[in-house]
């Protein structure tokens, strides 16, 4: 069940996420935007694909250019739409991957870390059983939630992966004084790129601006370890969350802290809440949520 959740949330993330690009898409992914396909194809190891490469087949059907870019932004929507829905979702998993590169290194200068994430969380949809709930498939096949080994095999690989994510972006960032002194946090707030609020005050209060740094170190590096123990699962998943829904108040970063945020509940969400399961089932099998006890008079004395 988590695995399927899981699908539809990367589905409706990647949905949101091309809908908030559509008006910039040539601009970002275009042949000639901000960084130009000549320079994108450079950065490539040679043999991988470009969206130049996709583009051409498609102009071959007499589209111009920038029509085939807008082409393949449906085309991408409507794939997404079949991950959502859960329809031949291996295969369709793995076709939105293969897209997802295709814009990823499209726009190569643009990238950041929600690219990166995103891609990964798609990756994790093409090995994992994502199909077994919430899905086409599911009621094609006539199964629903069927627990399996690959289901928490490659479920432990998504933890192993978050761990080794968080303690290798904290040592990184406690190997640098400004993480230490609190000056990174401060650079962060004032960038205008960034800037979401008036935070000139914290250049009177430094300590605290050292404390938030200090926070985040002892996050990221005690995620690995502190993650692990039952006792202190449900307070470090929490403090992960909370510090990404920070970072998408006051930095403006709410794609890149969605997707962190679905990632974590995703490896680490149903081990926090492992009744859910079967509240959810007692919810739905209740009788009081069939048609026919919602439309039966009921009549007392």
């Amino acid at each position: 069940m988590p695995l399927g959740w899981f699908r539809v949330a990367i589905a409706l993330f990647c949905i949101t996420k091309l809908l908030v690009v559509r008006r910039s898409l040539l601009d970002i992914y275009g042949q000639y935007g901000f960084v130009q396909w000549v320079i994108t194809r450079a950065n490539l190891y040679v043999g991988l694909p470009h969206l130049g490469n996709v583009i051409g087949c498609l102009r071959s059907l007499g589209l111009a250019l920038d029509q085939a870019v807008v082409v393949m932004l449906y085309l991408h929507c409507l794939v997404l739409c079949g991950l959502l829905i859960g329809f031949c979702t291996r295969w369709v998993a793995l076709l939105t991957w293969f897209m997802n590169f295709l814009w990823m290194h499209a726009g190569g200068g643009l990238m950041y870390g929600m690219d990166i994430f995103t891609h990964i969380a798609l990756f994790y949809c093409v090995i994992m059983p994502v199909s077994a709930y919430l899905s086409v498939d599911a009621c094609l096949n006539g199964h629903h939630d069927q627990s399996s080994v690959a289901a928490g095999v490659t479920r432990r690989m998504l933890q192993l992966h978050m761990c080794i994510i968080y303690l290798s972006s904290g040592i990184e960032k406690a190997a640098g004084s400004e993480w230490r002194n609190g000056e990174a946090i401060w650079r962060a707030l004032m960038l205008p790129v960034f800037r979401q609020f008036d935070m000139t005050w914290l250049a009177h209060v430094p300590w605290l601006a050292m404390l938030i740094t200090w926070l985040v170190l002892a996050i990221e590096i005690g995620y690995a370890f502190l993650i692990w123990w039952r006792k202190t699962r449900w307070i470090w998943l929490g403090l992960a969350v909370g510090m990404h829904l920070a970072i998408g108040l006051f930095l403006g970063m709410w794609l890149f802290a969605l997707i962190m945020v679905i990632l974590n509940l995703a490896a680490f969400g149903y081990d926090v809440f492992p009744h859910y399961n079967q509240l959810v089932k007692q919810i739905t099998s209740s009788s009081l949520l069939k048609p026919g006890r919602l439309l039966r008079p009921r009549f007392i004395g």
